[in-house]
């Protein structure tokens, strides 16, 4: 162990020297900190298949020794933007989807692009304090949680780069610092890339049901899954040996591949299999640590297995609506939610940080494998998109626009009303448009319409409503249309809340989930943003003699009390175990520590 210790000091020394940041003075006893891991967009249920499928043995072999394991509610929307406020400021006011309308600026925000995921820290953290405040780390995050050293991160993108100050061999010395890394880098490279083929040729000879190839998306893939995800964890890694109190990292790779593929395929649970090999990695550093930390593991919200509505029904949503509307004048918005291609560009932006301080000779060699990186991150998105650092911004005069505006958001649409300002209320939507209301809730594919009267929120089943005012009881009349989706004690507040919001749409709607898939207004074949199914069912890995109860959990604002504590008020020191029990091939639930 003393030898180990050693090894692990000497080396994560010479990489905190090589990239100029300061290391632990071993002085004095640190405080507790914590390092959360978030695995994006996997549900608990889908969690414990991994397990019983054999593709998270690491995170099974937490809960062995002494993890527990539990679901919690993340509330609505069901989204990374929302939730990831949520837990890093208790705050998601005004997030309505990760894809949302602005009526008064005549444009569409989307939390794909850096620009609005910075605006969006900026609304959010109004009087309150990040968990990763002061000198905190966040890594390939939304947002930074008010992080000091924030790298791979949407809202600070293009404001720091993991080889600033590097020297010499620029972006190479990483993994010359490894040789093993090196190699693993390669050989998961070679591998990601075989694979990718493969289960792109398997789904055309078994004609499965699958969102389209996208000519770059092999490539793509390989650079974020594997070189960005790398660089990711050995970011973590030299923070934990320099004694960052407070770090938070996301692997986007499931929700990706989930989205792609699907939440229980096997391109999506041996993305699981890569993060749970990474965890490993941060883990065996976080015990040989001089700092003591605390290691939750936690996903944002999970996902549902979905077919998209183009493929059900042989047009978008839009198109549909446009149709209800007698060819109105009609804009759509809809893209997949992933982080894959932003991955690209950090890790274009960090080969470019290099380039310009390294030799000629080398810069012009790290140069063109910069232009291959940045031709892969261009090929299938819109132009201009990743151009710079720059994003869009509302024009200075506003023309008409379209009469209608319709966003696709994974489960969820927003329509919004542009002829009338601000929110519409329904009584108006059917006075300037009759029959709208009736005929989008008789479509098979629309689970619930929700819209607003004054202060009332109404929600629209195929056999009944449901009115929601104020706190008094909800009143139904036919059938109760939430509980025909869904219906745990938490719904109804939570639909309540974010229909209230003044960016909601004038009108959301909610997918369809029959027996167990659902409708996906974008083209995935994995969805969040709702309930139904997984989708609103994360789970939490509580670490090892914390006295938190994640029952108490009703949305992922309740994490953020637990996090700011501590700063606020240190918890008690956890006991790590360093004995590793060898567990079976199968998983015995009754042998793990989960939480019911």
């Amino acid at each position: 162990m003393l030898v180990t210790d050693k090894f692990y000091r000497t080396k994560y020394r010479a990489v905190s020297q090589q990239l100029g940041l300061p290391e632990h003075d071993g002085e004095g006893t640190p405080r507790r900190g914590f390092v959360v891991v978030q695995i994006d967009a996997l549900s608990h249920e889908h969690l414990l298949e991994a397990m019983e499928r054999g593709y998270a043995p690491y995170l099974r072999k937490l809960c062995e020794r002494g993890h527990r394991l539990a679901p919690y509610t993340c509330g609505l929307p069901s989204s990374t933007a929302a939730c990831q406020s949520a837990i890093m400021f208790g705050n998601s006011h005004d997030v309505p989807a990760f894809r949302w309308y602005d009526k008064a600026a005549r444009r569409t925000v989307s939390y794909k692009l850096p620009g609005n995921n910075h605006d969006l820290e900026r609304e959010v953290s109004q009087g309150q304090t990040g968990i990763l405040a002061p000198g905190g780390s966040s890594y390939s995050n939304l947002i930074s949680g008010g992080a000091s050293r924030s790298l791979f991160t949407m809202s600070t993108f293009g404001q720091g780069s993991l080889l600033d100050g590097i020297k010499g061999l620029g972006f190479f010395a990483l993994f010359l610092l490894s040789p093993v890394r090196s190699l693993r880098v390669i050989g998961l490279s070679v591998s990601e890339f075989l694979y990718a083929f493969a289960e792109r040729s398997a789904s055309y000879w078994m004609d499965e049901r699958r969102v389209r190839f996208e000519g770059a998306f092999p490539l793509v893939r390989v650079l974020a899954h594997v070189f960005v995800k790398e660089m990711q964890t050995f970011a973590v890694m030299v923070d934990m040996y320099r004694g960052v109190p407070n770090i938070y990292t996301t692997y986007n790779t499931y929700d990706n591949m989930a989205h792609h593929f699907g939440p229980t395929t096997r391109p999506a649970m041996r993305a699981v299999r890569t993060v749970d090999r990474q965890i490993r990695q941060l883990d065996r550093m976080r015990r040989h640590s001089a700092t003591p930390y605390d290691l939750w593991i936690l996903s944002d919200h999970g996902q549902t297995p979905a077919v998209p509505f183009r493929q059900l029904y042989g047009q978008s949503f839009g198109h549909y609506v446009s149709r209800l509307l007698d060819d109105l004048p009609l804009a759509e918005h809809a893209g997949a939610e992933e982080h894959t291609r932003s991955h690209v560009a950090f890790l274009a932006d960090e080969l470019r940080t290099a380039e310009q301080s390294l030799r000629p000779a080398t810069a012009r060699a790290v140069g063109r494998l910069r232009r291959y990186v940045e031709e892969a991150e261009y090929t299938a998105e819109k132009p201009g998109e990743w151009a710079g650092q720059d994003w869009p911004t509302p024009p200075s005069t506003l023309g008409p626009g379209p009469s209608v505006v319709v966003t696709g958001c994974s489960s969820t649409a927003g329509i919004y009303l542009n002829r009338i300002p601000g929110r519409a209320d329904m009584t108006n939507i059917e006075a300037l448009y009759p029959g709208l209301i009736d005929r989008l809730v008789e479509h098979p594919g629309v689970g619930l319409l929700i819209g607003r009267e004054g202060r009332r929120v109404i929600v629209l089943g195929k056999h009944g409503r449901l009115i929601l005012e104020g706190s008094g009881p909800p009143r139904i009349v036919g059938r109760d249309p939430v509980a025909d989706l869904e219906k745990g004690d938490w719904t109804l507040p939570e639909i309540m809340r974010v229909a209230c919001y003044p960016r909601s749409a004038d009108l959301m709607v909610v997918g369809s989930v029959t027996n167990g898939v659902g409708v996906a207004f974008e083209e995935q074949m994995g969805v969040h943003g709702a309930f139904g199914g997984p989708q609103a069912y994360p789970f939490i890995m509580v670490p090892t003699d914390s006295e938190f109860d994640a029952r108490t959990i009703r949305s992922a604002h309740d994490l953020y009390p637990v996090f700011r504590s501590y700063v606020d008020v240190e918890p008690p020191a956890a006991a790590v175990s360093e004995d590793y029990e060898v567990l079976p091939d199968k998983v015995d639930s009754n042998s793990l520590n989960l939480i019911p």
